[in-house]
């Protein structure tokens, strides 16, 4: 039986502007935090807070400004802004972003001085590279939309596929997981051998250590993102080399028969 599983949908407001933390208190130091942004209004992320803005625009067309420069985003891309840089949203339509907050820790400069990141990070999402590990089929598009070393202790990726297909269940105790389902999905979620639908606007906390997988079936479209931490950061990364390959093609269903 797996322990209590914590699962919320996003709730819209189409009156105005606003910020929803999400699977609050779930995982130590990150808060997920859903944000929608009306057409012709902004939103500003401030400066030095102590954490990462790590935002993946997930619907809408707008323009992110930080130090003195523009970039102009149509649906989904990550961006990361330097701490301490601020960041202004300006949407051009209906915007929904999802925002992980992700705290600094002694050591991160030394961790990004060896990555050699450079801010901000920007990801379009069919630049995101793709990967294969051996809990998925070849069937299965995996996509690292920030691979694991750039934002230290943190990646984010996605999965996509259509049925049938499945993600095999494993655990990994060295990574805390949230999965945020992009608005297409519809699958089935496995956590030690219990089955939870999950569609589209969803996030979830993975339980941390559970034999957890992933089911899609019928015609059913399975998308949705991971966002994975590192209480243990040696052995995380020492599981994502072993389990995160890149493949070196760039795949797309939209130029693929989805049934085979």
């Amino acid at each position: 039986m797996a322990e209590k599983v914590v699962m919320e949908y996003v709730v819209k407001n189409k009156e105005g502007n606003q910020s929803v933390e999400l699977c609050q208190g779930e995982i130590n130091g990150a808060r997920p935090v859903h944000h929608q942004i009306k057409s012709d209004s902004e939103m500003v992320f401030d400066a030095n807070v102590g954490y990462y803005h790590i935002l993946i625009l997930i619907t809408g067309e707008a323009v992110f400004v930080t130090d003195e420069k523009e970039y102009n985003f149509v649906n989904r891309t990550t961006f990361v802004p330097a701490t301490d840089k601020k960041l202004v949203v300006k949407a051009n339509t209906d915007v929904e972003i999802l925002e992980i907050q992700w705290d600094e820790e002694d050591g991160d400069a030394e961790d990004l001085k060896e990555y050699g990141t450079q801010f901000p990070v920007v990801v379009p999402y069919q630049d995101s590279i793709q990967y294969i590990d051996p809990n998925k089929s070849e069937k299965t598009i995996s996509r690292m939309m920030i691979p694991h070393e750039i934002i230290p202790r943190f990646t984010i990726g996605s999965v996509e596929s259509y049925g049938y297909d499945l993600v095999r269940p494993h655990a990994h105790p060295m990574l805390d997981q949230f999965f945020f389902s992009f608005p297409e999905n519809d699958m089935e979620v496995i956590i030690d051998d219990e089955k939870y639908n999950m569609k589209g606007n969803v996030i979830m906390h993975i339980p941390l250590g559970s034999n957890h997988g992933v089911e899609v079936t019928g015609d059913r479209h399975m998308h949705y993102m991971w966002v994975d931490f590192m209480p243990d950061k040696e052995a995380g990364l020492k599981r994502l080399n072993f389990s995160h390959r890149p493949t070196g093609t760039v795949r797309d269903f939209a130029n693929e028969d989805k049934t085979r």
